[in-house]
């Protein structure tokens, strides 16, 4: 085989595999949108319960006996949790880009499976754990005793589920990082950077 028919089937190659990263990116990001918006409509119920509690507390002196639990258990763990991929995917998370902004392409992927690779690790540990603590809870009928017997596991189970969410993108990430380092090719897009006197890139 000439080097001009490797490059060619390199080339083929990669395409393939940019395709299948783009494929399976665009799939995903299905699901990241149905979580954000679960997320949407619990901080929009929070916010309604809030307003309604000082209403029925200061006008009519009859507060809500559930709101502080429900929110506190509940809708603020999916709201955190059920967009930590959809922010991840946006590139909305903070991120310090001082010295990356430097690096030519090859260090900014080497930059990026890092990063993937000690998120992905971090995710998969609170998704696991997270498992096992929300069926624990499950299996033994956990409640918070209040004016309503609130279920344990249910407040648990944004943690293993946002967080497995997360590790999946983390994982696409690194594996479209990865094939875009060998193939020498953008096959996954690189995060924005702020360089000097300029907005996003």
């Amino acid at each position: 085989m000439t080097e001009q028919e490797s490059k060619a089937e390199a080339a083929v190659g990669s395409g393939r595999a940019g395709a299948a990263l783009a494929l399976a990116s665009a799939a995903w990001r299905m699901l990241e949108r149905l979580c954000a918006n679960i997320a949407t409509l619990a901080l929009f119920a929070t916010m309604l319960l809030v307003a309604l509690d000082v209403f029925m507390r200061y006008a009519l002196n009859r507060p809500f006996s559930f709101t502080y639990d429900l929110i506190g258990m509940y809708l603020l763990a999916v709201v955190f949790f059920f967009t930590l991929s959809d922010a991840l995917r946006e590139h909305e998370h903070v991120s310090v880009d001082i010295l990356v902004q430097h690096f030519p392409t090859a260090g900014k992927r080497l930059s990026e499976l890092a990063t993937s690779v000690t998120g992905l690790t971090v995710f998969c540990l609170i998704a696991w754990l997270g498992w096992i603590r929300m069926i624990d809870s499950y299996r033994a009928s956990d409640v918070v005793v209040g004016a309503i017997l609130w279920p344990t596991w249910l407040s648990i189970a944004p943690v293993p589920l946002g967080s497995g969410v997360m590790a999946v993108r983390l994982a696409m990430q690194f594996i479209g990082n990865l094939c875009s380092l060998i193939a020498g090719r953008d096959l996954y897009p690189l995060p924005p950077v702020r360089t000097e006197g300029q907005g996003l890139e």
